[in-house]
């Protein structure tokens, strides 16, 4: 069974995946903006995915696309903060650097029959008569690398870290996120400590 992320046009709840609009946080907790390490500016952020009564929110920075090291799990152009949601609020943006996406929709999780992502996520759109674009990326499962395996190790444990989604660019070439052109994005977890990291293949 694939998990499958489809997109949505409406806007979801704060507590759901989503693409765009703005972070969140919980009432009453500290939330600190990542800033890229290359540029020293605020990162954009580009989703936040609900899996397991968590929410996984994703930024990558695009002060300079191109120019930051954004595509490496290690390179500090990208940050993913977990959260645990229980009486969520929007976060103040920063004023500087370029922090939010010219788009947000929602997305909704189908389960199909498939042995793997990119059979499933072929099938899914001939059978609906819509483009692939449709399908935004999926839930677990197995990664569907482009370039090989890059699971990343815990900085705590050493231990291969634990696949959360695979990302696409999204539905419309002149919103989508950028992931080289083409590429395709991946979020991991551990929960020995509950850090988390993000990396793009194209």
């Amino acid at each position: 069974m694939i998990n499958l992320l489809i997109n949505k046009s409406d806007l979801a709840e704060m507590n759901e995946t989503s693409f765009g609009g703005k972070p969140v946080k919980n009432k009453g907790e500290d939330f600190h903006w990542p800033t890229c390490a290359c540029c020293n500016l605020p990162m954009q952020f580009l989703a936040k995915i609900s899996v397991e009564e968590e929410l996984h929110q994703i930024f990558m920075c695009q002060n300079d696309p191109g120019m930051c090291d954004d595509s490496d799990a290690d390179g500090g152009g990208n940050a993913v903060i977990v959260i645990k949601p229980f009486d969520l609020e929007f976060v103040q943006v920063p004023s500087e650097g370029k922090t939010l996406r010219d788009t947000a929709h929602s997305a909704q999780v189908v389960s199909v029959d498939g042995d793997d992502y990119e059979t499933a996520r072929r099938e899914w759109a001939e059978k609906n008569g819509v483009s692939p674009r449709e399908v935004l990326g999926q839930i677990s499962g197995e990664p569907a690398w482009i370039q090989g395996d890059e699971t990343p190790n815990c900085t705590a444990c050493n231990e291969p870290m634990e696949f959360v989604a695979q990302l696409e660019q999204g539905p419309n070439w002149e919103t989508e996120m950028n992931f080289g052109g083409g590429g395709v994005a991946y979020s991991f977890v551990c929960h020995c400590d509950g850090s988390a990291s993000f990396l793009w293949q194209c």
